[in-house]
């Protein structure tokens, strides 16, 4: 009997010792299957919005472009995947951050001349304030928008062209006039003055000259 028992525990030894073996799951087509998304649609938003977003729609992402610094600021400039589309990976591409005061001025290089009819446009603009970020594609390309009040302009002879002419915020003030030197003023809704300025307009050009308010 006694062979017999060392064989038995030969045995069992062997097949303890035996490396376990587990076979692939019948379900890893499913498993990647969820890792597919339907795009959500992110332009525009944060980084921080983007993501949360990227996130409940069970999308992976991936992040390009400018440096993240800032995830509540910079924005998102493009996605890889249309809105809906089924994709597995979401690509984001980041605007930069851009630094600058909290009221940003008229477009830089004012008188601004171009091609057309004989014309004088004139907006208010205040510029300055504390310092912030913000986030563009091109961050030299930000610019602020008119300010409500009103605009009167007098010509070289001291006669009211347009006089306490009335501005909506975002609009501009577009006068069709003879060529010649103008003197522009302006009042913000708030009641601050600003100008005299005087502009040069020749024929054949529109000029577009604001008026601008510094505040620190």
């Amino acid at each position: 009997m006694r062979p017999f028992r060392v064989v038995g525990l030969t045995l069992l030894v062997l097949v303890l010792a035996s490396p376990i073996t587990l076979s692939p799951a019948r379900d890893a087509g499913a498993t990647l299957t969820s890792s597919t998304c339907h795009a959500p649609r992110v332009l525009g938003l944060t980084v921080a919005a983007a993501r949360a977003r990227s996130r409940s729609s069970g999308c992976h992402v991936r992040f390009v472009g400018a440096a993240i610094r800032m995830t509540r600021v910079q924005t998102i400039r493009s996605q890889s995947a249309r809105p809906g589309q089924v994709t597995t990976l979401l690509t984001l591409r980041v605007n930069p951050l851009c630094p600058g005061s909290a009221f940003l001025g008229p477009p830089p290089g004012e008188p601004l001349l171009s091609p057309g009819p004989t014309e004088l446009d004139v907006g208010l603009f205040i510029e300055g304030g504390a310092f912030i970020y913000r986030s563009a594609p091109v961050c030299r390309n930000l610019v602020g928008t008119s300010s409500a009040g009103s605009i009167t302009v007098t010509n070289a002879g001291g006669v009211a062209i347009a006089n306490k002419v009335a501005l909506v915020a975002g609009q501009l003030l577009k006068i069709t006039l003879d060529a010649g030197t103008y003197t522009l003023t302006g009042v913000f809704a708030g009641g601050n003055l600003v100008g005299p300025l005087k502009v040069v307009v020749p024929s054949g050009d529109v000029v577009r000259q604001d008026l601008v308010l510094n505040v620190p």
